[in-house]
């Protein structure tokens, strides 16, 4: 299979694909779009982003296809090699996107690629028809050549990359591996602190392994001049998107360390170590699993822990990531109905929405809290001798390049490394929705820490609810369970217009808090009816902040 890529517009944002098909000699064959992308469990749909798609031989003359789903077409090839082309529409810039303009193409080919189901070994050519002053950062490709070599569909589908004149690059060299920064976008580079924290979380997690299974590895990172927070993991790779730029080096330096680290640790926990739900990747259809506590949430618990364990954080910045922790999960009313291995099979219907009110949980946050719980859990019965690391590595098999596992193989591995049975914390907080207080306490002791809920400034909280300003207009995002707010009758997405006759927009909490003594009536409009709503005073069930420090 031999793809070439060219565009004569980079603003209108199409990419022109030709992919040759030859030495098949087959009456039909099957050619697939991914249904989805590694990272992000949910359907892409990708194939709603392609138009003109065309079927010839080698001669010019058309093939006939059909279309067997929204992303799969079956070509009547009747022996004969041919020529598919198609436009892919890349106007989205994200992690796991592909993105073209006058700056650069950046193409994550599980998005856009076709691939031959039936024979998954194939090997894959593409040519960038791209300019000369074009320089390309990828795990597949060499910096200075306009030609990339995929063994497989699989390897092709795991190596996003990034062509363009502007990209600020450095490599440096880890126990013997060759690690490449590559900044695309506005950005001022600070390459000294950069480096030295790198080379630090780096050098640690290839410590905790026992070594790295690839001898390069790239960070590229796409930075905006608007906000955005995204991170894709590829086994070789990860496209990391971060804004604004102003504040790269600055405000977001500390999350920029965070998802880095994160990313990183994906190389083994994801990428090397699976759920064997998802060994190999299925791109035809969802590839359901419970496990994303452990495939999400150990990885987001390991990617900071990782950093304070490494001194790049300090104990403030740690207690100040596992405080946010705290805030995510019990301002969640999802915590109350549904479990987190429920959550994380679901994460195919609605994972990445806010859904309907109190329905679902994060893996990614009920999942690090489980990880700090089963971490501690290990240290307290072997008195500091093992830890959550020692579990990884007994799941990590360096022979191998994916290495699986089940729900049984993990909690096996915990029970064997720490000596206790787990079967109880998993029916709680794993399969079950119990209250995670006890748990969390008894664990933040065995760090040496507690915890606490701190009332908040915000007015809003108190009464447990949460605002959005939407075209200049308030409109209710959250409603915790219970609270004076959710007794009072207020609900999601009602637009709150004024506070005891007082028009509001961004100053609904000093107005709450002005009357916060007396009688409130807040005015709303719901389902195109105006209401009044008495507010009732705040009672126990608020959204709290939560203060972490040592005992």
């Amino acid at each position: 299979m031999k793809y070439v890529l060219s565009y004569t517009d980079p603003e209108n944002h199409f990419i022109d694909f030709s992919l040759t098909v030859n030495g098949f000699s087959l009456d039909q064959i099957i050619v697939q779009l991914p249904a989805w992308r590694p990272g992000r469990y949910e359907l892409g749909n990708f194939a709603k982003n392609i138009k003109d798609f065309e079927v010839n031989d080698m001669d010019g003359h058309p093939i006939s296809f059909n279309k067997l789903t929204k992303d799969k077409w079956c070509i009547q090839a009747n022996g004969k090699d041919f020529i598919i082309t198609y436009q892919y529409y890349a106007a989205e810039l994200n992690a796991g996107s592909t993105y073209l303009d006058e700056n650069q193409l950046y193409v994550n080919p599980v998005n856009c690629f076709l691939f031959l189901p039936e024979f998954p070994e194939t090997e894959i050519e593409i040519t960038l028809d791209v300019p000369k002053s074009y320089q390309v950062y990828s795990a597949i490709g060499n910096q200075n050549s306009h030609h990339l070599k995929a063994t497989n569909y699989h390897e092709l589908f795991d190596s996003p990359f990034i062509a363009s004149p502007s990209v600020k690059h450095k490599k440096i060299s880890v126990k013997d591996v060759q690690f490449y920064f590559c900044f695309q976008g506005e950005v001022k580079l600070n390459w000294e602190k950069l480096i030295v924290d790198f080379a630090t979380f780096i050098e640690y997690q290839i410590d905790l392994f026992g070594g790295f299974p690839h001898q390069t590895y790239h960070f590229l990172f796409q930075i905006t001049t608007h906000n955005a927070y995204h991170g894709v993991e590829h086994h070789d790779s990860t496209v990391i998107l971060l804004g604004p730029s102003y504040d790269v080096f600055e405000r977001l330096y500390t999350e920029l360390l965070g998802v880095s680290s994160h990313e990183l640790y994906h190389v083994w926990n994801v990428k090397g170590i699976r759920p064997i739900d998802m060994v190999p990747y299925d791109y035809t259809r969802e590839n359901y699993t419970k496990l994303g506590y452990v495939t999400e949430g150990v990885t987001t618990y390991m990617g900071d822990r990782i950093l304070f364990e490494s001194n790049v954080f300090d104990q403030t910045q740690y207690f100040k990531e596992l405080s946010n922790l705290l805030k995510r999960h019990f301002h969640n009313d999802g915590r109350l109905h549904y479990s987190v291995s429920e959550s994380s099979w679901d994460t195919w219907l609605d994972g990445y929405t806010s859904g309907i009110p109190g329905r679902k949980v994060s893996i990614y946050v009920e999942g690090a809290l489980i990880a700090l719980i089963c971490d501690a859990e290990i240290r307290d019965h072997t008195k500091g001798s093992k830890t959550l690391h020692d579990v990884m590595r007994v799941l990590h098999d360096s022979s191998k390049k994916v290495n699986s596992y089940d729900a049984s193989t993990y909690k096996d591995a915990l029970e064997s490394v720490s000596g206790t049975d787990f079967t109880n914390l998993f029916d709680a907080l794993v399969y079950g929705v119990q209250d995670f207080s006890p748990y969390l306490q008894r664990a933040f002791s065995v760090f040496g820490w507690k915890y606490s809920a701190v009332e908040s400034e915000n007015k809003l909280w108190l009464y447990g609810f949460k605002t959005q300003l939407k075209n200049n207009e308030v409109h209710v995002i959250s409603v915790l369970e219970n609270s004076s707010a959710f007794e009072s009758g207020l609900l999601e997405n009602d637009h709150i217009l004024s506070v005891n006759g007082v028009k509001v927009n961004q100053n609904l909490d000093k107005w709450l808090s002005y009357f916060h003594r007396s009688t409130i009536e807040l005015s709303i409009f719901r389902n195109q009816k105006l209401k009044t709503i008495t507010l009732l005073a705040p009672n126990n069930h608020q959204f709290c902040n939560y203060k972490i420090e040592k005992i």
